[in-house]
């Protein structure tokens, strides 16, 4: 019985210097390809916090390497050409906060696989092929307090389920297809602070729904079909609020 239990734990020493080795060789495998793909690594306390991919020729393929970061916070993949398949190894980082996906070419399949992350918070995905069919898988995260649809085909039918996102203080609208009755949707909003609805075709009708937003820091209404009239009313009726618009001076 001795030799057997002596046995064993020379067996479990054996396996977590094994297990050791390949994850180490795996962290550096990763590290390497990082820079082979022209990207930048952070660290803190010696380990990878953040990875910046931008502009390089990094595929799905490649994302699997995000495994190895564990301890990863930020990740940045913006005009790449990462899409669907490569959003289910970032969903598995659990300490992934800011996801930056702007002018990728991920779409409706990858929010549905992000949406299984409970630790992302900040997503920018503009210009991407994300589509109101997307907005249903992104309303079950919850915890995201910036979401960035620049850009996207995204309509008023799509913004109704972003009310389910309670925690959300920035939303980028701009570019999109919203008109007045998507605005209305944003009321279920309740401590939204920057909102982002340049070049859209609404009108003075969203000044009435926007001035019941009284938690709003930064308001860009700008090339919009909103008055001058209309824009001075949302700067009285939002004095804290920071309204961006071609008839203000800021």
């Amino acid at each position: 019985m001795f030799s057997f239990r002596v046995f064993g734990s020379w067996a479990l020493l054996f396996l977590s210097f094994v297990y050791f080795v390949f994850a180490s060789a795996s962290l550096e495998l990763s590290k390497r390809r990082v820079s082979e793909l022209g990207g930048r690594l952070f660290f803190e306390k010696g380990k990878v916090v953040e990875v910046v991919l931008n502009k390089t020729q990094v595929e799905d393929k490649d994302l699997a390497l995000l495994e190895a970061f564990p301890h990863m916070r930020d990740l940045s993949l913006e005009s790449t050409r990462s899409g669907d398949a490569g959003m289910v190894y970032a969903a598995k980082l659990p300490k992934l906060e800011w996801l930056n996906l702007y002018r990728t070419w991920v779409g409706d399949e990858g929010a549905r696989r992000l949406a299984d992350s409970k630790s992302l918070k900040m997503l920018p995905v503009g210009e991407t092929n994300l589509t109101d069919k997307g907005l249903v898988h992104l309303s079950r995260m919850r915890q995201l307090t910036y979401l960035g649809l620049r850009g996207n085909e995204v309509t008023n039918k799509g913004v109704l389920h972003l009310g389910k996102l309670i925690k959300l203080e920035g939303l980028y609208l701009g570019e999109t297809r919203v008109t007045d009755a998507g605005v209305r949707a944003l009321l279920a909003l309740k401590v939204l602070k920057k909102l982002w609805l340049h070049d859209l075709p609404i009108t003075d009708e969203s000044v009435v729904t926007l001035s019941q937003m009284k938690n709003l820091q930064e308001l860009h209404v700008y090339a919009t079909k909103i008055s001058a009239g209309g824009a001075k009313g949302l700067q009285s009726a939002l004095p804290k609020c920071r309204v961006i618009h071609e008839s203000l001076t800021n």
